[in-house]
Protein backbone atom coordinates (compact mmCIF):
# COMPACT_ATOMS: atom_id res chain seq x y z
CA UNK A 1 0.00 0.00 0.00
CA UNK A 2 1.42 3.94 -1.05
CA UNK A 3 1.43 5.89 1.51
CA UNK A 4 -0.05 9.33 0.33
CA UNK A 5 0.77 12.94 2.24
CA UNK A 6 -2.19 14.25 3.55
CA UNK A 7 -3.30 17.89 2.67
CA UNK A 8 -2.60 19.53 5.40
CA UNK A 9 -4.95 23.27 6.07
CA UNK A 10 -3.51 26.63 6.30
CA UNK A 11 -5.04 30.03 8.12
CA UNK A 12 -4.55 33.39 7.01
CA UNK A 13 -4.24 35.83 9.88
CA UNK A 14 -3.96 39.27 10.55
CA UNK A 15 -2.21 41.28 13.18
CA UNK A 16 -4.24 43.76 15.43
CA UNK A 17 -2.45 47.30 16.02
CA UNK A 18 -0.04 48.62 15.99
CA UNK A 19 0.92 45.93 13.50
CA UNK A 20 -1.75 46.89 10.78
CA UNK A 21 -1.59 45.56 7.42
CA UNK A 22 1.30 42.89 8.62
CA UNK A 23 -0.12 39.40 7.99
CA UNK A 24 0.89 35.64 7.74
CA UNK A 25 -0.29 32.01 6.42
CA UNK A 26 0.75 29.78 8.90
CA UNK A 27 0.33 25.70 9.27
CA UNK A 28 -3.14 24.81 11.05
CA UNK A 29 -2.43 20.99 10.48
CA UNK A 30 0.08 18.68 10.52
CA UNK A 31 1.68 20.53 13.17
CA UNK A 32 4.53 17.97 15.12
CA UNK A 33 4.08 17.29 18.41
CA UNK A 34 7.92 18.54 19.04
CA UNK A 35 6.77 22.07 17.54
CA UNK A 36 4.01 21.92 20.29
CA UNK A 37 6.32 21.17 22.72
CA UNK A 38 8.37 23.52 22.01
CA UNK A 39 6.07 26.12 21.37
CA UNK A 40 4.87 25.47 25.36
CA UNK A 41 8.21 25.10 26.53
CA UNK A 42 8.95 28.50 28.63
CA UNK A 43 12.02 28.91 26.86
CA UNK A 44 11.46 32.06 24.43
CA UNK A 45 14.25 30.95 22.07
CA UNK A 46 13.05 27.86 21.84
CA UNK A 47 9.37 28.82 21.58
CA UNK A 48 9.93 31.46 19.16
CA UNK A 49 11.95 28.91 16.60
CA UNK A 50 9.14 26.69 16.82
CA UNK A 51 6.93 29.73 16.01
CA UNK A 52 8.88 30.62 12.81
CA UNK A 53 8.44 26.93 11.64
CA UNK A 54 4.35 27.75 11.28
CA UNK A 55 4.69 30.32 9.35
CA UNK A 56 4.38 29.22 5.82
CA UNK A 57 4.66 33.10 4.44
CA UNK A 58 4.67 36.30 5.98
CA UNK A 59 4.97 40.28 5.15
CA UNK A 60 6.65 41.19 8.71
CA UNK A 61 8.98 44.37 8.74
CA UNK A 62 12.36 44.41 10.88
CA UNK A 63 12.98 47.30 13.13
CA UNK A 64 14.14 49.68 10.48
CA UNK A 65 10.99 49.15 8.48
CA UNK A 66 12.46 47.12 5.90
CA UNK A 67 10.69 43.65 5.10
CA UNK A 68 11.88 41.24 7.48
CA UNK A 69 13.70 38.16 5.48
CA UNK A 70 13.03 36.07 8.98
CA UNK A 71 9.77 35.91 11.16
CA UNK A 72 12.51 36.37 13.81
CA UNK A 73 13.31 39.63 12.23
CA UNK A 74 10.33 41.12 13.20
CA UNK A 75 9.48 42.49 16.44
CA UNK A 76 8.74 40.70 19.93
CA UNK A 77 5.59 42.10 20.11
CA UNK A 78 4.16 41.17 16.52
CA UNK A 79 5.22 37.78 17.32
CA UNK A 80 3.42 37.33 20.54
CA UNK A 81 0.61 38.68 18.40
CA UNK A 82 1.02 36.44 15.77
CA UNK A 83 0.50 33.27 18.34
CA UNK A 84 -2.38 34.81 19.75
CA UNK A 85 -4.24 35.14 16.06
CA UNK A 86 -2.49 31.75 15.19
CA UNK A 87 -4.29 30.12 18.28
CA UNK A 88 -7.37 31.51 17.64
CA UNK A 89 -7.88 30.90 13.90
CA UNK A 90 -6.92 27.04 14.45
CA UNK A 91 -9.01 27.19 17.15
CA UNK A 92 -12.25 28.14 14.71
CA UNK A 93 -11.68 25.78 12.01
CA UNK A 94 -14.47 23.65 11.20
CA UNK A 95 -13.93 19.82 11.26
CA UNK A 96 -13.13 18.05 8.23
Amino acid sequence: MTQSKPQFRTVDIALPAPFEGWAATMKAEGVSARILIELQSNDSARAMKALSSLIVKHNFLDDAGAPAPDVLDAPMDALTSTVQAWSNAVAALPPR
